[in-house]
């Protein structure tokens, strides 16, 4: 993906080639190098998602690509650069970026996409008036109503009597006599014009702003524009108990995925597939599905309960919701919340590698060998932490202990 986030960063791709790369790498992710166009759990929108979404955090190519064509024009519009002078002499010929017409047949293929993102652009920019010489009075966004231009239209540029190219020092200090007019839109600007002009600072220079969250900034921030560009989702209340600090990125993927039940259990694959043997590999009794792998089965809930029942004590329970809303007590103590959400991670994690062992014919492994290859995992974890000198685990194996039962 580097070498994709550097092209992305450098031109805007072309639709189709952000597809294919969307759709190589939804196959790995599912897949793995086979490369396979089927076998997808979960649409690759939601995967972009923020984590606390539901989604895997993974980025909107299409939404980075857009934010880097924006940095590109931050760039001209902002800086003094070799580049951005060959733009204005070249391409611009001394007219604002703002005015250029969209059906320009000037420049390269590129360019004329940066004119087509202008109006994304124009929402994030702003000018902070210094002495008004480098602010456009139509077309740059200084006003507090807005872009002038687009307000008012062609028409109005004719009524105020101001030239299109006229910027805000030469309309303001040239001309300092206050029109009257019939609209009231025309009116407001002119008693803004009043105020504005006795700001102006002669020695000062105009600045360049861009949006940051509410408010404007001097720079441009990459994760701010994002952040604003994104197509948010509604959150997920059990996102925080999955992925925490510390987690083991495999565990917490298979428990994200079993919280949305995407995992390919029996029950989702007979509707496809009606003659497929829906029967528990674990228990050879019930019906498989995502509540009774997990928590129903009584081969899960040996493991469950041999390395969670010593943490909650009163409080275990089998209830898939019950277990989502313990894990999510940000008010447990630290140590338990973390055994607790790593244990169960870790028994779901291998209750499904148990599973699919046996799906693909493999001699099944007893429940007892299980249980000590999920307590020497968490073990050889939290041994880790305190080797690493990870502040507030120097005994978590001690607390580990305490709650074998």
């Amino acid at each position: 993906m580097s070498l994709v986030n550097f092209w992305a960063s450098v031109y805007l791709l072309p639709s189709k080639c952000i597809r294919e790369i969307e759709r190589v790498c939804g196959a790995f992710l599912w897949t793995g190098p086979e490369l396979k166009a089927t076998g997808a759990k979960v649409a690759w929108a939601t995967v972009c998602g923020e984590k606390e979404e539901g989604g895997l955090g993974i980025r909107d190519l299409k939404v980075v690509n857009r934010v880097n064509v924006l940095k590109i024009i931050w760039r001209l519009l902002s800086g003094s650069s070799l580049w951005g002078k060959w733009i204005k002499s070249n391409l611009l010929k001394q007219k604002n970026f703002w005015e250029i017409k969209e059906d320009t047949q000037v420049g390269s293929w590129m360019w004329k996409k940066m004119i087509k993102m202008r109006e994304v652009a124009r929402s994030f920019h702003k000018k902070k008036l210094g002495n008004g010489r480098q602010t456009s009075f139509w077309f740059d966004n200084w006003s507090e109503k807005g872009v002038l231009i687009t307000l008012l239209g062609e028409r109005d540029i004719v009524e105020m009597g101001i030239k299109r190219k006229a910027t805000v020092e030469e309309t303001l200090m040239r001309d300092k006599r206050r029109r009257r007019y019939r609209s009231r839109v025309l009116n407001e600007i002119e008693a803004e014009m009043e105020t504005v002009r006795e700001r102006l600072r002669v020695n000062a220079e105009d600045v360049n702003m861009w949006r940051c969250g509410s408010g404007y900034k001097q720079i441009f921030s990459t994760h701010e524009t994002w952040w604003l560009l994104r197509m948010a989702r509604e959150r997920c209340s059990w996102s925080r108990s999955i992925w925490f600090s510390k987690a083991t990125p495999n565990f917490a993927f298979v428990v994200c995925l079993a919280s949305s039940n995407r995992l390919s259990t029996m029950d989702r694959i007979t509707q496809w597939d009606p003659g497929a043997d829906a029967t528990c590999v674990l228990c050879k009794r019930e019906p498989e599905s995502r509540n009774h792998l997990f928590f129903e089965c009584s081969f899960s809930n040996q493991l469950r309960e041999h390395l969670t029942k010593g943490i909650l004590l009163s409080d275990y329970t089998n209830a898939w919701l019950s277990i989502l809303e313990i894990i999510s007590d940000e008010g447990m103590q630290k140590k338990k919340r973390f055994c607790l959400r790593y244990a169960l991670q870790a028994a779901l994690h291998a209750l499904w590698r148990e599973r699919n062992k046996i799906k693909h014919d493999e001699k099944p492994s007893p429940i007892g060998a299980i249980m000590k290859m999920v307590d020497k995992g968490i073990r050889n974890k939290l041994s880790i932490l305190r080797s690493k000198g990870v502040k507030g685990w120097e005994n978590g194996l001690k607390f580990w202990f305490s709650t074998r039962i």
